[in-house]
């Protein structure tokens, strides 16, 4: 496997043990761990994951967590804005969803290969499968 992009349902998914969907996050986490595997987030969906946390103030927990695992937070560029926007133009997906799959896109742009869009999301996973069309 070569890069994984978190969307941060995802990433919320695997720090809430009672959020509908952290079983299949951890597996998504056991996947994205593997050796020779980039991990990457927006800055946008690195700030939508901090929310729910920074309100229970166990966000510091969660910063350590995505330092552990190793995850990259792309910045937000004149260029991966411009990219999120197009990709909410073209997909009317939400300003975050449409950061998430701009920062693979833009990975993609970069030179990276094998580049997995994390998210549970069928909007954003059709929107990448229609972009790539």
């Amino acid at each position: 496997m070569g890069v994984v992009v978190f969307d941060s349902d995802v990433l919320i998914g695997f720090v809430d043990p009672e959020d509908a969907h952290h079983t299949d996050a951890v597996a998504w986490i056991r996947e994205a761990t593997r050796p020779q595997t980039e991990r990457w987030i927006s800055a946008v969906n690195y700030s939508e994951l901090l929310i729910g946390p920074m309100r229970r103030g166990m966000h510091e927990h969660v910063k350590a967590m995505l330092g552990g695992l190793s995850i990259a937070t792309a910045p937000v560029d004149t260029q991966l804005a411009e990219r999120a926007a197009v990709v909410r133009a073209r997909t009317n997906l939400k300003l975050p969803d449409a950061y998430a799959l701009a920062t693979a896109i833009d990975l993609e742009h970069r030179g990276r290969t094998d580049v997995r869009l994390a998210t549970f999301d069928k909007r954003v996973l059709k929107a990448h499968a229609d972009l790539h069309a």
